[in-house]
């Protein structure tokens, strides 16, 4: 999946890169991955644990928005 030398997962937009995020937090309630930037190597996006949360992720997290989808992955999971 990976055209960056430093062999990173990339993301083509800003979206797509917070979506990840959210996924990310959803699957590994403990993850450290806090936001996103653009890679000077290969000119996409990757995930970081570094710098300030991201205001999308903030806000999921805030909002409550994380432990539902974590719930509902739990159970989705669980039924299938």
């Amino acid at each position: 999946m990976s055209d960056c030398p430093s062999r990173k997962s990339i993301f083509y937009t800003e979206q797509e890169a917070k979506e990840a995020l959210i996924r990310i937090h959803v699957k590994y309630q403990n993850s450290s991955t806090r936001a996103f930037y653009g890679c000077d190597q290969c000119g996409h996006l990757h995930l970081t644990s570094s710098g300030d949360m991201d205001d999308t992720l903030k806000q999921a997290q805030q909002a409550g928005r994380l432990d539902q989808l974590s719930e509902s992955d739990h159970w989705t999971r669980k039924l299938s």
